[in-house]
């Protein structure tokens, strides 16, 4: 562990991680044949040729972004759950977390995304770090058929990737080694009860996950939190502390 959190404070950007991710998105652009995506892969592709760095790290935060909200969409039940939770759908957040969590996972993870969208960062993960199992949880059902769509794409199996359309607290956890959350609702009094109970919840897991929390309103109600293993203003990695 001393190593991983070495790593994560000297930083998590490689070139080939870089690449990689490049590539997964030219693949979805092109693909998926979504006009917005294919303006700026060819934006980014442009930007390559003239060896345009700025420009060219433009366009890929662009393209992620693009395809990140695809399919985004909820019916009338689905956005009276949302509301009623405050939740919050269309967030990027730029690459920075990826890279960040692609340093935690090993080829044995078992991964879940809570709130993934379109699960295209769990999809982005399975490609940069291969691992055993990604489960996407998410409550749109036209978030998850363009996730299908982008999984399909990029020839990712069943085996490796399955989905979950439903509340956070129904989906089969047991399995799951790394936890990742992008603050699935605004935290306010009202949604401090969620919170509470999903950090309860991931405390009562055996063995518990390491739970990587961005724009993190999570760990905080951790009953026994332990130091986490990397805290920024932004990202928060931690193990429970009954580990």
């Amino acid at each position: 562990m001393k190593e991983i959190e070495h790593q994560l404070k000297k930083g998590v950007y490689t070139l080939k991680a870089a690449l990689v991710v490049e590539k997964t998105l030219l693949t979805l652009a092109r693909k998926a044949n979504i006009i917005e995506a294919i303006h700026w892969a060819n934006h980014l592709e442009e930007a390559r040729s003239q060896n345009d760095t700025e420009e060219r790290e433009y366009a890929l935060l662009e393209l992620y972004r693009t395809l990140h909200t695809a399919g985004s969409g909820y019916s009338q039940e689905e956005k009276k759950i949302l509301e009623e939770q405050k939740g919050l759908h269309g967030l990027s957040g730029g690459l920075t977390p990826l890279f960040m969590a692609a340093t935690l996972l090993t080829p044995a993870t078992r991964m879940v995304d809570l709130g993934a969208g379109n699960g295209l960062q769990g999809l982005i993960l399975q490609m940069l770090v291969p691992h055993c199992h990604t489960l996407q949880v998410e409550l749109s059902q036209s978030h998850i058929a363009m996730g299908r769509r982008y999984q399909s794409i990029l020839g990712l199996s069943e085996n490796k990737m399955s989905w979950h359309q439903g509340d956070l607290f129904e989906a089969p956890l047991g399995k799951v080694t790394f936890l990742y959350l992008y603050r699935p609702v605004r935290p306010s009094e009202t949604t401090r009860p969620l919170y509470a109970r999903l950090a309860h919840a991931i405390e009562d897991m055996v063995p518990p996950p390491m739970v990587m929390s961005v724009a993190d309103c999570l760990t905080p109600h951790f009953k026994n939190p332990q130091v986490p293993l990397y805290q920024s203003e932004f990202i928060t990695i931690t193990l429970p502390a009954n580990t």
